[in-house]
């Protein structure tokens, strides 16, 4: 079975103003480091209360919020994370004041390194798809776009989509907290291009894990968490990423947003160097024998198969001194390898 749609990003909040607040300790952990590490531009004085918006530049009620929030300057710092937007990758390049407003003005400051601004906007969309993902035990509803804020309670991290209600209210809601930070993890992250390597024997990509597995934004386990699949799903493989054990997939289709999952063992494989040899004829086991989906001792397990039974034989591998017979282990005529 193969996941063609699992998370469109939607482009407007439908039920303005809604609020969701997460107060289990884990998961509104996990959502606030999912903004702190976004790359963000800080607008106001305020850094021990932050708040921390996703918006695009384009968006007229992401820009009636700036326009609104301009008295709060001296009580609240805005975060504001550009997600879309034709001028919204000159915030990710600046990451000040004076390019959120150039922005929202349409004269953001010309962008030297366009490919990175590139790269950032696409570690933001991550973050939203982020939200989306995170908040689905909440409400599933997918109306958090822009823009969303997201900030720290007393009762625990508040989610608001579309403009709050009550603007004068919320330098009280923000729960103070240090106001110096480290640098973002997704500057880091998008600072540069990707070194991606053909997946020469792994078209696509499933698992058999009894929990889901958890897609990323990038090739990190501090890149934000966007989706997951269960088992026996599978997914297209679109590249690895160098040796890091890193898979890139394309969960929403070709051309669309790319994922991440990180299963070292199938990266290697996807990239496993070998020539079979045609050999016809049957293959019987001798003993009990494991057939492999690679020929390689580390490659998952397809079958177990008892003396005696009998498989056609298709060809043989030799590999590092070992020999592997490749026999037709299914009648879709899908391939096993077992070690001689």
């Amino acid at each position: 079975m193969t996941v063609a749609a699992l998370l469109p990003l939607r482009s407007g909040a439908v039920d303005r103003g809604k609020q969701v607040m997460v107060s289990q300790s884990e998961p509104a952990a996990r959502l606030l480091d999912t903004v702190e590490n976004a790359i963000w531009a800080a607008d106001g004085q305020a850094a021990d209360k932050p708040v921390y918006v996703l918006y695009s530049t384009e968006c007229a009620w992401s820009k009636r919020l700036y326009d609104d929030t301009r008295g709060l300057a001296g009580k609240v710092q805005l975060r504001w994370i550009p997600v879309a937007g034709g001028t919204a990758g000159s915030v990710v390049a600046a990451r000040d004041a004076a390019s959120i407003a150039g922005a929202f003005g349409g004269r953001g400051p010309r962008v030297v390194d366009v490919a990175a601004a590139q790269r950032g906007l696409a570690y933001n969309q991550g973050v939203m798809d982020s939200i989306n993902y995170q908040m689905r035990p909440y409400d599933r509803s997918s109306t958090f776009a822009f823009p969303t804020l997201v900030y720290r309670t007393s009762k625990g991290v508040k989610l608001v989509a579309g403009n709050p209600r009550n603007l004068a209210a919320l330098p009280g809601e923000v729960l103070p907290q240090p106001a110096t930070m480290p640098t973002p993890s997704g500057v880091a992250l998008s600072s540069h291009p990707l070194s991606l390597v053909n997946s020469r024997n792994l078209p696509k990509w499933s698992h058999r894990q009894a929990r889901p597995v958890v897609f990323h934004a990038a090739p990190s386990p501090q890149a934000p968490p966007i989706d997951d699949l269960d088992k026996d799903l599978l997914v297209p493989v679109s590249g690895i990423v160098g040796t890091t054990g890193w898979i890139e997939v394309a969960p929403w289709g070709p051309g669309k947003r790319k994922a991440y999952v990180h299963d070292p063992v199938m990266a290697r494989m996807a990239t496993l160097e070998f020539r079979v040899r045609p050999q016809g004829g049957q293959w019987q086991a001798r003993d009990t024998v494991q057939v492999r989906e690679f020929p390689d001792a580390e490659a998952p397990v397809l079958e177990t198969l008892g003396p005696g039974e009998r498989y056609q034989r298709r060809g043989v591998v030799e590999r590092g001194g070992d020999v592997w017979e490749q026999i037709v282990l299914y009648a879709d005529g899908t391939p096993g390898y077992v070690r001689r």
